[in-house]
């Protein structure tokens, strides 16, 4: 940008401790190719990792570009994203902190170009890559890829799902901001909240950023149960801002309870929960948990909940999203039903479930949000103990005809059912475009499973070769297998090439 141009967008940035990532999320932003101008505005606040010093170094070098917001004293995560705000000149707004970082070079030209189409939304957003490590390996998505262009006030009440790196925002969002926003550990929802309320949230289904999970996130560092405190607190604030939406509020509150109720029952990961939720309003998520909703089919509710109690023994373990695995966890394969208060009236009607549950199953929670039954596992069922595998995975070095490939589950040292060992990650041919992937035991073929799922983050990874679909999903049944055997991952491509990428190891088959 020119000296004296006025920008269309400002970047704001908001930087703490991020000296391993800083770089990388400027950069980000000096790629974009746009044809309007932008800037970018940074506040740090008084690091003492070195992050201030490459700040000020980005400043001065590109000083038409960036203006850096540098406090004498730390200023805390609100007042230092106020102070940067209030520095800028742009009629839209993006947002970035510095452990993410964007991964296209059109993702402002993009989302300029939606507002200005749909003049009925003041905010939009994107999908965005979830990475787990320094490296920024790809790792899946954050955001649940939503068949809907545009979302509304509802949708985004019931949970922030816009990944914080993703959004752009008119500049008019930011008029009807409460005094408490930015004192507030979820600045950047209460602003979605505040866009919603002005016109529907504009959706663009394309990854274009990446949103890093670390121990130093501000969100990501913290246990499930202080996450779920945070909501709460939110929503208790909303409650004065949104008089009118205060059902709606109180619903998405109890949920909370609920979720707050199974972290601190220490409820085990490899049972499941099952959400009473007749309005089906409410996405189920219990922090990783295998989760299934009740009911699906009116009148059959005993039936749905006996075949998921008779199914949870055959789960795979589930894997925690936040916090560590705690010493509370049982262990067993319970299934817990989770009823909130707003389902009560529904429960009422329904003698033969609340007669089952009694008959079945001990109340182990109750309080005025929430009831949480256990129903135990069934003894003598007909799948009887679980048979398991413990399965190590082996990456070999990479073979001449290939780009690259990796198995992203299992997990390494994961305890999965013999039957149903689940294996999802990529492999990307050079010459030759790959196929599927077989499973062998020296010489004998054991399974083998197409190549059928798109990976964006592997076409941005790969950006100057023709990806298509280089994913693969797929169970493998080793039950019948010797109690230890190893077994070769292979691609295999279209010119008849079969390439070893992987080497798994079977340990265990008891049962």
């Amino acid at each position: 940008m020119s000296a004296g141009t006025e920008p269309l967008v400002s970047v704001v940035l908001r930087t703490y401790e991020h000296a391993p990532f800083i770089a990388q999320a400027i950069e980000s932003v000096l790629l974009q190719e746009a044809p309007f101008a932008y800037e970018l505005v940074i506040g740090e606040d008084c690091s003492p990792d070195g992050t201030r010093e490459i700040v000020r170094d980005y400043a001065e070098r590109y000083p038409d570009l960036i203006r850096a917001e540098l406090p004498a004293e730390n200023l805390g995560h609100g007042r230092i994203l106020q102070r940067a705000i209030e520095a800028t000149r742009g009629r839209y707004l993006a947002y970035l902190d510095g452990d993410d970082y964007w991964t296209v070079p059109d993702k402002l030209r993009r989302q300029v170009s939606y507002l200005e189409t749909n003049p009925e939304c003041h905010s939009c957003f994107h999908d965005a890559s979830l990475v787990y490590d320094a490296a920024g390996m790809p790792s899946g998505r954050v955001t649940p890829g939503f068949a809907e262009a545009k979302l509304g006030l509802a949708d985004i009440l019931a949970e922030c799902f816009v990944p914080a790196p993703s959004m752009l925002f008119r500049r008019d969002v930011l008029a009807d901001l409460p005094a408490w926003a930015f004192e507030s550990a979820w600045i950047d929802w209460i602003i979605h909240i505040k866009a919603a309320q002005l016109g529907p949230l504009g959706y663009i289904p394309v990854p274009m950023a990446a949103y890093r999970v670390h121990d130093g996130g501000m969100f990501s560092a913290l246990d499930r149960v202080s996450q779920l405190e945070e909501d709460l607190r939110f929503y208790k604030q909303l409650l004065a801002e949104l008089p009118e939406q205060t059902e709606l509020i109180e619903r998405f509150m109890q949920y909370r309870r609920c979720q707050l109720a199974i972290e601190r029952l220490g409820v085990p990961f490899d049972a499941c929960i099952v959400l009473v939720d007749p309005r089906h309003e409410l996405r189920p998520y219990f922090n990783g948990r295998h989760t299934r909703n009740l009911p699906r089919r009116d009148g059959r509710e005993v039936t749905e909940l006996e075949t998921i109690r008779r199914a949870t023994a055959d789960l795979a373990p589930a894997v925690r999203d936040y916090g560590h695995t705690a010493e509370e966890d049982r262990g067993d394969s319970s299934c817990f039903v989770v009823i909130p208060a707003a389902a009560s009236p529904w429960l009422a009607g329904k003698p033969l479930l609340r007669e089952f549950l009694e008959a079945e199953g001990s109340e182990v929670w109750e309080d005025t949000s929430v009831t949480v039954h256990e129903l135990p596992p069934l003894e003598g069922s007909a799948q009887g103990p679980r048979a398991t595998r413990r399965v190590e995975v082996e990456m070999l070095p990479m073979p001449a005809a290939l780009y690259g490939g990796n198995f992203e589950s299992p997990a390494a040292g994961a305890s999965l059912p013999a039957h149903a060992i689940f294996l999802s990650g990529w492999v990307l041919g050079r010459e030759a475009k790959v196929l599927a992937i077989e499973l062998t035991s020296g010489e004998e073929s054991l399974w083998r499973a197409p190549l059928n799922q798109p990976r964006p983050d592997i076409e941005q990874a790969f950006p100057d070769v023709e990806v298509g679909l280089a994913g693969f999903r797929t169970t493998f049944n080793a039950i019948e297998l010797p109690g230890a055997v190893e077994l070769t991952a292979t691609a295999v491509l279209a010119d008849g090439t079969r390439a070893p990428f992987a080497r798994l190891r079977l340990r265990g088959g008891e049962g």
